[in-house]
Order: structure tokens, then sequence, then C-alpha cells
């Protein structure tokens, strides 16, 4: 049975979707995109209202007001950083609008080197995994590697793949403020905030975890935006791939590997993925000295 995330399409870095040449300067500066006309053109094809003749499109730009420095704990980048939201609810644009534009937007990114993948998931689909990602904030998820290295213990795999096990742990933070047409502050928040909660998903492979704890350097770190969920049903998903220290070019986990850990949340985390997955879940927080790695190996797979 296809579950409800089917519908969520993770693009990963380097992908050749939506945009498909690079954009020159006159978005470079607020964008880091480069040509102005094929951007407008790409926009006018998904969100023909939003093109307005002679008026250049500027949904990602950052505002030009000052940087307000953070009143809360969050380590999350606003996503008013990112994206104009006033100019969002100013001009209307559709869900599937919105959708389009992130994805097209870190593909664009993607193009200058840097490291993303990105999804837009509904509003219904996001919160109902946060209840268990509350009760069990942290899990391993298994990841096919040829290359790697396999522990031999605990984790020996009777499997003849080998895997390198994540440690993942979900980040729980602050509800964003519905935003405003109106520039607004967008820094503040409240307990009554129609938004549900941002959240966060650190992956640090195990072994590394188990050497350093929490000064274990993730390699892929994905947030949930959900400034927009009120308004528009959809929370806007970035995942970020860490640079690799030896070599910049490249990253500590690969697009397509990364997408693998992404689709292993789902997996367990999503309420209609069936028994045995829960269980898993479970049994690694309530029993650990019955957790099976083998079952988990077995019930991770595609």
């Amino acid at each position: 049975m296809r579950s409800a995330f089917a519908r969520v399409r993770l693009r990963p870095a380097g992908g050749r979707i939506f945009l498909q040449r690079r954009f020159e300067s006159t978005y470079e500066e607020k964008l880091g995109l480069k040509d102005a006309s094929e951007f407008r053109s790409t926009v006018s094809k998904v969100a023909p209202e939003v093109k307005k003749e002679n008026q250049p499109v500027r949904t990602f730009a950052k505002s030009q007001q000052p940087s307000q420095s953070r009143r809360d704990s969050s380590p999350v980048t606003p996503l008013s950083d990112i994206m104009d939201l006033s100019r969002i609810l100013k001009t209307p644009h559709t869900s599937e609008q919105i959708g389009t534009l992130w994805n097209a937007y870190h593909t664009s990114k993607s193009a200058t080197g840097k490291g993303y993948l990105s999804a837009v998931i509904p509003r219904a689909t996001y919160e109902s995994f946060l209840p268990t990602a509350k009760k069990y904030p942290s899990f391993i998820l298994p990841l096919p590697r040829p290359e790697a290295q396999v522990e031999t213990s605990p984790e020996k795999s009777t499997s003849s793949d080998p895997y390198e096990f994540y440690y993942m742990e979900w980040g729980h933070h602050h509800s964003p403020a519905v935003p405003s047409e109106i520039p607004v502050d967008l820094f503040s928040w409240s307990k009554t905030s129609q938004n549900p909660p941002y959240t966060t998903v650190i992956f640090t492979p195990l072994q590394e975890y188990k050497l350093r704890q929490s000064f274990a350097l993730p390699h892929l770190i994905l947030t949930h935006y959900t400034d927009l969920a009120h308004t528009h049903d959809v929370v806007l998903m970035r995942g970020e791939l860490t640079p690799s220290t030896n070599d910049p070019g490249r990253f500590l986990l690969s697009p397509s590997a990364a997408q693998v850990l992404a689709f292993g949340l789902q997996q367990f985390y999503l309420p209609d993925q069936g028994p045995r997955r829960r269980d898993l879940l479970s049994t690694f927080h309530e029993k650990p000295q019955e957790f099976s790695w083998e079952e988990l190996i077995s019930a991770a797979k595609i």
C-alpha cells in the first residue's frame, strides 16, 4: 500500500528538475541564481498570476531590512531568510505553485555546488508523524553501503549486503507565527500559533555517534518549515548535506544515500506503515535488549 508520503518527492542535489540551465546575473545577489528571464519563464508556467510585465520576480529574495537577532532558542534558520513570505501572501499562490518554486529554488542552488534535498509535505501528513516523533525521538536506520566498514558486533547482519547504520534524532522547536502580507517580526512565536511546530532531524553515522555523542558531526539535517501550514496546508522540507572537509566539492553523504535515509524516516514514523516497523521502533526504546538488527534491515528494505 502506498503511504501518504508517496506524494512527497525528494529533490536531490544536482538534479536537473524544473530548471535545466544555470541562471545569469540579475538574481545572483539574492538567490545565487543566474538568468532572470529563464527563471521568470519557469515561474510563469507554474504561477502565471505571479508574473507581471516588467516586474522582476523576487519570491526568494531576502529582506532588505537589517538582520534581526532571534529571541528564541531554535537553531533553525528562519524561513523568512530563504523566502519572501510577505510576497507569497500578497500575490496569491497555490500550494502547488509554492511547491514548484521551492523545489526549483533548491535545484538552482545545487547547480552552484550546494548540497540540498527538498520536498513539499501536506500538513496532515506532517502532523500524522509528530506524535510518534515526540514519543520516540531517536532511532537507527540501515543504509546499504557496499563500500562501508560494517560493524561485527552487535550490529552484525546475516545479510550478504553490507550496511552502515545511521543514528537519527528529532528536534522539536517552536511553532512559527502565521505570516502576514505586511512584514512583521517573523522571529516571534506563540504557543497559540495555528501552525504546527518546526522539527529538525539529524543523521549521523552510528560509529561516529558512539565515539563523540553530542559532538558527532551530522551528515544530513532535515528541517521542516511550517510557516505556511495554516495558510496553504503545506510544510516545506529542506535537507542539507554536510560538505567534506577534505574535498570541498564533495559531501559526507551522497544525495542518493540521503534520499534513502529520508525515506527510512517515513517508513518508521508514518502511522500507516504496519505493526512490524512500529514494534521495532518501540522495542528500540522500551526493550533495547530485544532489539534485532537483522529484523531492522529486513523491515527497512524497499
